[in-house]
């Protein structure tokens, strides 16, 4: 019968008496929302500074500058557009292959960890059983990416987890699920 933790994590008794612990589940990585709300902002801004120059109709350059601003403002409203519509996307496919188990699992000891530090713009690594798992949260994407330094799960070689991932068409790995096994 499963467990309920302080924490909010589920612990269940998995075969042979061990217990599995839910470290990390799929969800909405809701700091994508930056690389969507960052251009609009920036879009909105040329376009209101277009209606605002109206005033000023007899500065030298006017012309061009309404065209230069309201070309800018309509790249970065297509930007924030495509964006959001690409975010979604990959949510609802990551979604659905774990909803539906289209995804790969691997069971085994973190090797090869290679922590991220805290400063600086370098990657978190490890394998399990020979897959290669690689994230930083200076990349935002929909699944695992908090290293250690921020307070992620996977902190040392060693630890026995399972793992549910998908893989992308470049070989990279994004992690879906991990669980803790004792």
């Amino acid at each position: 019968m499963p467990e309920q933790e302080e924490s909010g994590l589920i612990n269940t008794t998995g075969t042979e008496g061990t217990v599995l612990e839910i470290l990390y589940q799929f969800h909405y990585n809701w700091a994508n929302l930056l690389s969507i709300i960052i251009p609009l902002i920036l879009g909105l801004a040329f376009l209101f500074y277009i209606k605002m120059a109206d005033i000023k109709k007899g500065v030298k350059g006017y012309a061009f500058l309404k065209w230069f601003c309201g070309i800018i403002g309509c790249f970065c409203i297509f930007i924030a557009i495509c964006s959001s519509v690409l975010g979604i996307k990959d949510y609802i496919e990551k979604r659905s292959a774990l909803a539906n188990n289209h995804v790969n699992v691997v069971e085994g000891y973190v090797e090869n960890y290679h922590p991220q530090p805290l400063e600086g713009h370098d990657t978190e690594r490890f394998e399990i059983n020979g897959v290669s798992f690689e994230y930083s949260n200076f990349v935002t994407t929909n699944g695992y990416n908090t290293p250690a330094c921020y307070g992620g799960v996977i902190t040392e070689n060693g630890q026995h987890l399972l793992i549910k991932y998908v893989t992308a068409s470049d070989g990279s790995n994004t992690i879906l699920f991990i669980q803790k096994i004792e």
